[in-house]
């Protein structure tokens, strides 16, 4: 053998005999795991409105924060009872059926982060709404739901302040069931339809509807939707609250980053039954609209007004101190600490992808 394919080969063994060396390593100082808690998260509706959650789940951050998270769908009734009853540990709801109850007997539940700054719903039309303002709405009929619902108080407020009274100037039906309003609607029933993504996206690709305005744009920052535990749970799980967090705000920064393209091949799995085309307009539409926040922290100023809006609207029997409902700490914690850089990121996923090579 001549002495350039030895070299070859005594270079070849020496790669071979360092791999495995350099693998036991890194396995004898990776420090000890820490330990996996599970979540479970109860959410109002599966909608694009709550992106970042989906994002946090499938892009897994909430895995980098050692948690496993299971989501699951039910009404806002339901989630206030699984809280209370330890069925629930986090809440994603509306601050109507989540903070305001009438019974006082029961613990409050406190919000800790707010991934969404205005109410995400929609009025759908059946014409072309071009010209529409809102002062047109007198003497016409709305599909909404039920009364004490949060984006049902944030349009009663929009109406209130266009000199519009519900009751007196609009017609608000809100005894139709949830699955029944879409049906409703398109068979006659009511001018307009008050909707959340993707239901809008929905009617528009079908034919059957038009986006006239949007509510959250009209009734201007309003603290309609958010997260909230248990005080129980967040003192004694305050790193499970810190953790969610985390991962709840970088899938914000995430957001920031990516195209609603891109977001909604991420969050596919949790809409398998959706079109991607649809998860896209609904995304890029409530981008347009600045539904998310960049602060998890939902403003004194926003939740007044969501407050006031709830008294006027006659839904809620006494009014809370922002201090007794929200607590800004966690927020605060992820806010300064967690960072998302895309480039960064994608060098480390380059990274992390060879070296689960040479571990097969």
């Amino acid at each position: 053998m001549n002495p350039r394919k030895k070299r070859v080969v005594f270079w070849l063994m020496i790669l071979v005999l360092l791999i495995p060396v350099t693998f036991l390593t890194r396995s004898i100082l990776r420090p000890p795991s820490a330990p996996i808690h599970t979540i479970r998260v109860m959410e109002s509706v599966r909608s694009p409105y709550f992106l970042p959650q989906y994002l946090a789940l499938n892009l897994g951050f909430f895995k980098e924060q050692n948690l496993v998270v299971e989501i699951s769908t039910a009404s806002p009734e339901a989630i206030r009872a699984a809280l209370l009853d330890g069925r629930a540990d986090i809440a994603l709801c509306g601050l109507q059926k989540i903070i305001f109850s009438p019974n006082t007997q029961t613990p409050q539940p406190k919000i800790f982060a707010a991934i969404a700054k205005k109410d995400g719903s929609l009025l759908l039309s059946r014409k072309d709404p071009a010209e529409f303002q809102w002062k047109n709405l007198k003497n016409k009929t709305i599909i909404s739901g039920s009364q004490d619902d949060s984006s049902v108080i944030a349009l009663e407020e929009v109406l209130r302040s266009h000199g519009l009274p519900p009751f007196r100037a609009v017609t608000i039906y809100y005894n139709i069931p949830a699955k029944l309003r879409m049906g409703a609607f398109r068979a006659g029933t009511g001018h307009y339809m008050q909707v959340l993504e993707p239901d809008a996206s929905i009617a528009e690709r079908k034919g059957y509807g038009r986006v006239a305005a949007s509510v959250g744009q009209a009734a201007g920052d309003m603290a309609v939707t958010a997260y909230a535990a248990l005080p129980d749970y967040i003192n004694s799980k305050p790193e499970v609250i810190q953790q969610f967090t985390n991962a709840v705000y970088k899938a914000l920064l995430w957001l920031d980053q990516h195209s609603a393209g891109e977001a909604a091949d991420a969050v596919l799995p949790s809409f398998p039954n959706l079109d991607r085309e649809i998860l896209v307009d609904s995304i890029e539409r409530y981008r347009s609209l600045g539904i998310w926040t960049s602060d998890l922290r939902a403003s004194r100023e926003s939740f007044e007004r969501f407050q006031s809006a709830a008294i006027r609207a006659g839904e809620i029997a006494r009014t809370f101190s922002y201090e007794t409902v929200f607590i800004n700490d966690f927020a605060g914690q992820a806010m300064a600490t967690v960072t998302y850089d895309r480039l960064a990121e994608e060098e480390m996923a380059r990274k992390r992808n060879f070296f689960k090579f040479f571990n097969r």
